[in-house]
């Protein structure tokens, strides 16, 4: 058994769960570990942060997605966390029992953070970034990668090029829009990706409501990822895409319930029983019936409970003849007829 197999294997649910801080602290330790309690309120297994050093991951120029509002590189100066900072959240997670995770834009990230996590979440912008990854490989750490912003072909053609490279990977289904049109998601694409590789497989959500994490465990996610705030009225680039605490334990409760749902036999349950016994129905009679008259349609009917000839054997009274006077409104026995 591999890392991630053990990984999710040992946690409540068989869903390992990760709280995506990502920048909603705005650069406050503070608020950081706010995040931190909130991920533990909700039942999280894990809550991520991001390292970013902006002149090892990126040239200065005026590029960021739709939900920035200035350059992206801007916005990392000002507020994302320091070294110290992660170090300060690394122990307070400890405190509070819950793993402390994060993401390194960069390799010189990579190797300050390396010694603080159990394994290392790589983005989908860095999935095909095959020097990176090489480099990273080399560091013998587990990974998990998202796999937005790329097609199946490229996806297979990663699988073939470090899946004997890279002992413990995990993989997440992703679509990198914030938020993304639900009909982008293709949730049932992790069948496929559960086919391509032995590895574990799960779901980087960034939609803002629960369903579509609850819909990938149910198709074999494993790991979900989910942004989480401690306000919608808290302002920032992953606002649209992040659950407040109240919604994140929503989705946290219902996917690790999921697994034990997806059973695939069909019998008559334990507490279903007694519930049988007076759902179903009896054959009842309609009128009063003489001894010696043969039982027609327009003798019987069906009443709860079920606990004398089941209306599903109606048949078997038809043309039966009543061996003695039968009351109007009473089971049907089988004693009181013969052939």
């Amino acid at each position: 058994m591999n890392f991630f197999e053990a990984l999710v294997d040992n946690v409540y649910g068989g869903v390992y769960v990760i709280a995506e801080g990502c920048d909603n602290h705005m650069g406050s330790t503070i608020v950081a570990k706010a995040l931190v309690d909130a991920a533990v309120a909700s039942g999280a297994d894990a809550i991520k942060f991001q390292h970013h050093l902006v002149e090892e991951e990126m040239l200065v120029n005026d590029l960021s997605s739709d939900n920035f509002d200035e350059p992206l590189h801007e916005f990392l100066k000002v507020n994302a966390l320091n070294l110290n900072q992660h170090h300060e959240l690394k122990s307070y997670c400890d405190t509070k029992s819950i793993t402390y995770l994060c993401t390194p834009f960069s390799y010189k990230a990579a190797i300050e953070i390396e010694h603080l996590v159990p394994f290392f979440k790589i983005g989908s912008g860095e999935f095909q970034d095959y020097w990176y990854i090489d480099k990273l490989a080399e560091l013998k750490k587990p990974i998990i990668f998202s796999t937005g912003m790329c097609d199946e072909v490229e996806i297979k053609s990663w699988l073939k090029r470090y899946s004997d490279i890279i002992e413990d990977f995990a993989l997440l289904n992703c679509i990198s829009e914030y938020p993304p049109k639900y009909e982008d998601l293709n949730i049932r694409f992790l069948d496929k990706l559960d086919k391509m590789s032995s590895c574990v497989i799960g779901h980087s959500d960034h939609s803002p409501t629960i369903g579509s994490s609850v819909s990938a465990v149910s198709f074999g996610a494993r790991i979900i990822e989910k942004h989480i705030t401690l306000s919608h009225f808290i302002a920032g680039p992953d606002a649209s895409v992040s659950l407040d605490p109240g919604e994140f334990k929503a989705m946290v409760d219902a996917v690790k319930l999921v697994r034990t749902t997806l059973g695939n036999s069909k019998t008559i349950q334990d507490k279903e029983r007694p519930i049988r016994g007076w759902a179903y129905r009896s054959l009842i009679t309609t009128r009063p019936i003489k001894a010696g008259q043969v039982i027609t349609l327009d003798d019987i009917c069906t009443k709860r409970p079920g606990d004398g000839i089941l209306s599903a054997d109606y048949e078997s009274v038809l043309g039966k003849v009543a061996v003695k006077n039968i009351r109007k409104n009473i089971p049907f026995s089988l004693e009181d007829l013969s052939e």
